[in-house]
Order: structure tokens, then C-alpha cells, then sequence
């Protein structure tokens, strides 16, 4: 018995063991040896009640093999697959949770449905004349919100502890990468503000759309961001005076992470004694990704003495930046291959002369290494003259937004 209470029945068996019964119960009502019943139970639908089964796609399952799974015939599989291949699905789009609902009237499955999304679902209806396939969506509502916060501990937990989510912690910190290196300019009691499209489906947090204007505020940096798209089609985050965000050089090769030695004299841990420290020392966990600061062609891809696995980028006749103690080097990367700003060069390792997994990192200019953290690179295209005053209003009314929203949480 008690083998018998610990058992657990899969989607698959629960279907076979109601079919089973069904057709008992169909074949006896057609002998005449049992009436039909007049009150359904949970595991013995009516013959002509409907009922629903939900299932979710496994690891590594394609829907032929889902379909497969539910006791469908192999032509029934096919004619689901040219119904949705109609509605416009995308095979490859299946993971693993995802929900399927079977509905059933009595003994005959009449509709399939894959739920992708809050918004959007695939329906296969069958009937005498073969399958069709529709694709529906329901309706987004975007709310425009005002987002603040203070430093506690790091960007990533302090806006989480807002009760935002990470995709905004990493878009909020991607726009203002190039003003603020969160790693070495962030501090507790530095405070944070943004302006962001959340998009609702039936009163339900779908996603987060359009970040309108960030701020971030510290003891080191006072800086604001905002999106402004001209009506030739180009875009960009602007500062308050109509200068772009973006620099042609990045302020640090690693989203997040923190420096854990500075350029300078330092005792170094392996030949101990005082040395010059000519580069910058990141820590972050094993394989970490390692982005290019630049634009730039790779010049040495290899193990480089005492840098261990190292890639060196020519970024221009001035510029070039070195990444060493690599674990391993990015795809494709190699001598005499460009690279572009932002590109994965390599992952976080402890090869070389290296007491634990970080990243040093050099930046040399007109042959002689300079410290990383003082360099100031050049601003990409402002707002055109042409534009400004439309830019200006857009920017008024983000500021008259965030500023609401301060005044709304001290009055609270």
C-alpha cells in the first residue's frame, strides 16, 4: 500500500487510463449493458461534455514528440503542424515550460492551444474538414512610470529591492556604462532614477518597454540620460545638453565587477616585493565575459609570459588595450580579426602569473600604458542643431516626470 500511495501518474498515463475507461464505458453503453451516467466525474468526462488537459514542453522536446506523447496519431500530428507552420509559429521557439492546453469533447480532441506569451497564442481547431490554425494576441496597455531608489550595497540588488527586475538593472547600467563605472563610482547613498515604459496585459506586468530618461546621482558623478529619436530615424541617449552618452571607448571591459587593484605601485602577491602595478585588476567569478573597450583589430591572441592568455586590440594609431590571465579567448577571435566595441574577446581566468580568477587590463597609448581609469575618450554625434528644440521639450518633460515622482514619495 504504501508503494502504491507514493506512485505519481505523468500527463501521459492519466490520459491513457481516461481513455481506457471511456472506451469501456462507451462500448457497454452501445451494448445496452449500462446507461448513461448522468453525473460526471473528474477522471469520467461526459460523452458529450467538454474537458481540458494542460501539459508543459519537457527538455529537449520538439512538438511532434509533445504531440506524440498525448496519444496522438501520426496524420493527427501532421495536420497540427501544417496548421500552425500556416499561423505563422516558429518551431524553434519552443523551451522547455512551456504551456499546451488539449481540449477534448467527449472522445475527440477539437483544439490545441500554445500559449507563448501573455500576449500571444497559436490555436489549432479540428474538425471534419481538417485542422486550421490561427494565431491571436490580446491587447498591451504601456504605462509610463518613474522609477527611484537609493544605494544599498550594489546598482543590481538595490534596484531589485525596488521590486523592479534585471532586465532593468542591466539596460539601465548598458546607457550609462560609458559615464559611470558602476564598479569603482558607486557607493551607498548614491540614488538612482529612471523613467520607463512597464507593459501590462489584463492588469498583469507583461514587460518593460521603452527607458525614457535615467539619473544616477553619487559623490563622484551627477548625470542624466535622455532617449531622443530625430525625424530622420536616428537615436540615442543625451545628456542635458544634447551630447551623446556613448564614447568610442568603454569605461570598463566588464559589465559588472568590482577593482580590486588600482594602477601604481603595489606589493605584488607572487614576486613579493614592490612593484609598478601598470594596469587594472578586476575581479570577477570564473569565465566571466570580457568585453572590447573599442573598435579595434586583435594584435596578439595567445599565452604572453606573465599575462597568461592574452589579447592584445589595436584600437587606432593612439589606442590599444591588453586583456590578460584569460581562461579562454572568445569565438573567433584571433590575430588580424576585427572586433567591435562590446564584443565577448574572452572570459575571466587565473592563467599566467595569477593568484585567483581576474581580469588585468591595460590600456597603452602612443606605446606608453597609461591608467585605465583616467582615461576620457571623445562623445559620439550630439543632437543636431536642427533638432534641439524638440529634443529640449522631450527632455523638460522626462525632468518634469522624475521630478514628480520625488515630490510623490516625500508627500507619501
Amino acid at each position: 500500500m504504501e508503494y502504491i500511495k507514493s506512485r505519481r501518474f505523468t500527463p501521459t498515463a492519466i490520459v491513457i487510463i481516461v481513455l481506457v475507461v471511456l472506451g469501456i464505458v462507451a462500448l457497454l453503453l452501445r451494448l445496452g449493458c449500462w446507461e448513461k451516467p448522468q453525473v460526471c466525474g473528474p477522471l469520467l468526462p461526459c460523452l458529450d461534455s467538454s474537458y481540458v488537459f494542460e501539459d508543459t514542453v519537457q527538455r529537449n522536446e520538439v512538438l511532434a514528440g509533445m504531440l506524440a506523447r498525448m496519444l496522438m496519431s501520426k496524420g493527427l500530428i501532421n495536420k497540427t503542424h501544417d496548421a500552425l507552420a500556416n499561423a505563422g509559429f516558429d518551431f524553434r521557439m519552443l523551451k522547455p515550460g512551456d504551456l499546451v492546453t488539449f481540449t477534448y469533447h467527449g472522445l475527440d480532441l477539437v483544439g490545441i492551444t500554445y500559449h507563448k506569451d501573455l500576449v500571444t497564442n497559436y490555436d489549432v481547431r479540428f474538425d471534419s474538414s481538417g485542422a486550421l490554425g490561427t494565431r491571436t494576441t490580446k491587447p498591451v496597455d504601456t504605462v509610463r512610470t518613474a522609477i527611484s531608489g537609493i544605494i544599498k550595497g550594489s546598482l543590481w540588488n538595490s534596484i531589485l529591492g525596488v521590486g523592479e527586475q534585471p532586465w532593468l538593472v542591466i539596460n539601465f547600467a548598458e546607457i550609462l556604462k560609458y559615464d559611470v563605472d558602476f564598479f569603482t563610482e558607486s557607493s551607498k547613498e548614491d540614488s538612482f532614477q529612471m523613467l520607463v515604459d512597464k507593459l501590462f496585459v489584463d492588469t498583469v506586468f507583461y514587460k518593460y518597454g521603452r527607458i525614457h530618461a535615467v539619473h544616477y546621482k553619487g559623490r563622484t558623478v551627477n548625470t542624466y540620460g535622455f532617449f531622443y529619436c530625430d525625424p530622420r530615424g536616428h537615436w540615442d541617449y543625451y545628456n542635458r545638453k544634447g551630447q551623446s552618452l556613448r564614447k568610442t571607448v568603454l569605461r570598463s571591459p566588464l559589465q559588472f565587477s568590482r577593482i580590486t587593484s588600482h594602477f601604481g605601485m603595489r606589493f605584488h602577491p607572487i614576486k613579493k616585493t614592490r612593484l609598478m602595478h601598470y594596469g587594472v585588476d578586476y575581479g570577477a567569478p570564473l569565465g566571466t565575459p570580457v568585453s572590447a573597450i573599442a573598435d579595434g583589430i586583435v594584435t596578439i591572441s595567445r599565452r604572453y609570459g606573465g599575462y597568461g592568455k592574452l589579447v592584445e586590440i589595436r584600437h587606432n594609431g593612439v589606442l590599444k588595450s591588453r586583456y590578460g590571465h584569460l581562461s579562454r579567448y572568445g569565438s573567433g577571435i584571433r590575430q588580424g580579426r576585427r572586433v567591435h566595441q562590446g564584443q565577448v574577446i574572452g572570459y575571466i581566468g587565473s592563467t599566467g602569473l595569477s593568484t585567483g580568477p581576474h581580469l588585468y587590463f591595460e590600456i597603452w597609448k602612443n606605446g606608453t600604458r597609461v591608467n585605465p581609469e583616467k582615461i576620457i575618450p571623445p562623445r559620439a554625434r550630439p543632437v543636431s542643431k536642427k533638432y534641439r528644440k524638440a529634443f529640449d521639450r522631450i527632455k523638460a518633460e522626462c525632468l518634469e516626470n522624475l521630478r514628480s515622482e520625488i515630490a510623490d514619495k516625500l508627500d507619501s
